[in-house]
């Protein structure tokens, strides 16, 4: 109704706030962290631009944090899918909920350096053609700390149906994010999101201990690894020859669930080190 008349014809430059919005009742509110990439990426959607640039203080995303590795450098293409996986699981370069309004339309984004424009940044895509093929297994990675891990085991998973069902209803009772799931015969493991909600977890455990035995395991890890769906399995045996010569536990694993990621949950005091082995051995060789 607003942006849309402007894609064929206007005779000014729009300046637009970003940052600042409505609620559903017409209160002036903030959108939150990024909100102003959000507001860029809605705009340039509607108006079907050519790119959205977004300007940053780094030179795009980086192979990961660059405080946690000081040799990460810049990626030079990703698809949204990535940018995406990306940023849900630890970058913060671009916040997944403004990718989503420019994938929808395929309008290209432009991660740039406001004190370094001269250097190229980023380019998210829909898709990599054969000219955007990139080196190495690895496009990008990144690691979270101070992960909760809750590992739920019953006999009645057995042979029966009804009881993900039931866990579910109890992670939604509690408006519980999920992060990274795995399942076997009769135990699931999970990851909780407690990055926007403080989460009961007292309540949650007792809730679950009705059908089930509960383990939850504070201080953890998560190291994701962004990567083409055919190479995963190269990804997958290189990540556990670095963490078999650390002597690493992987106490969990999520791969197949998404086409271009790998995660692994370790225990948070090996992050710090597993995050720079394996940025030295797919990016640094």
């Amino acid at each position: 109704e607003f942006f849309f008349p402007l894609r064929k014809d206007y005779a000014y430059l729009p300046v637009v706030t970003g940052y600042i919005a409505k609620d559903p009742q017409g209160t002036i509110t903030t959108l939150g962290r990024d909100g102003s990439d959000l507001t860029a990426t809605i705009v340039g959607a509607a108006v079907q631009a050519s790119e959205v640039q977004i300007w940053k203080d780094v030179s795009g995303v980086m192979t990961t944090d660059p405080r946690v590795v000081p040799a990460a450098r810049p990626v030079k293409i990703l698809t949204f899918e990535e940018a995406a996986e990306l940023s849900t699981f630890g970058s913060k370069v671009v916040h997944p909920a403004a990718i989503l309004p420019v994938w929808m339309v395929s309008v290209p984004i432009s991660v740039l350096n406001s004190t370094a424009p001269e250097q190229p940044g980023t380019r998210i895509l829909s898709e990599l053609e054969s000219a955007d093929l990139r080196d190495g297994l690895v496009a990008a990675m990144s690691s979270q700390r101070e992960i909760t891990m809750i590992v739920i085991r019953s006999t009645r998973m057995l042979g029966q149906h009804g009881f993900l069902a039931h866990v579910f209803d109890v992670l939604h009772k509690f408006e519980v994010s999920v992060d990274v799931i795995a399942t076997s015969e009769v135990t699931v493991s999970l990851t909780l999101d407690r990055g926007y909600k403080a989460v009961d977890l007292e309540g949650l455990k007792e809730e679950l201990e009705k059908v089930a035995k509960v383990e939850v395991r504070e201080g953890m890890g998560m190291l994701t690894l962004i990567a083409n769906k055919k190479d995963k399995t190269t990804v997958l045996r290189q990540a556990f020859e670095v963490f078999e010569e650390m002597k690493v536990e992987v106490e969990m694993v999520s791969h197949g669930a998404s086409n271009v990621n790998v995660t692994f949950v370790i225990q948070n005091k090996a992050l710090l080190d597993c995050a720079r082995r394996l940025h030295a051995r797919f990016f640094e060789v």
